[in-house]
């Protein structure tokens, strides 16, 4: 066996643990992938899960509470209303 044998088989040798090493990186990243795209499908039902919960609280607590705040605060005018007017008037009438 000469030098010429010797580094054909070397770069034979070379050439096979680059191709295994390229099907090894490739499994590894189809596996990683997978890992990923599972995550993001997680992340994705969460956030519509999310998305749910919040329009439902909005829907049924927030809007109610709004309307309600709404007529306390014209409940109130008309109040301060009428105690502002009864107020002048028992002035008016004291002068």
């Amino acid at each position: 066996m000469d030098l010429t044998d010797a580094a054909e088989i070397i770069g034979i040798v070379r050439d096979a643990l680059f191709i295994l090493l390229l099907a090894a990186a490739l499994v590894l990243m189809l596996r990683v992938w997978g890992k990923i795209s599972s995550v993001l499908d997680s992340t994705k039902r969460t956030i519509k899960g999310a998305e749910s919960i919040f329009t439902t609280v909005s829907s049924k607590v927030v809007g109610p509470a709004a309307a309600g705040s709404g007529v306390a605060f014209g409940a109130g005018k008309v109040l301060a209303f009428l105690t502002g007017f009864a107020k002048r008037r028992g002035r008016d009438g004291g002068d």
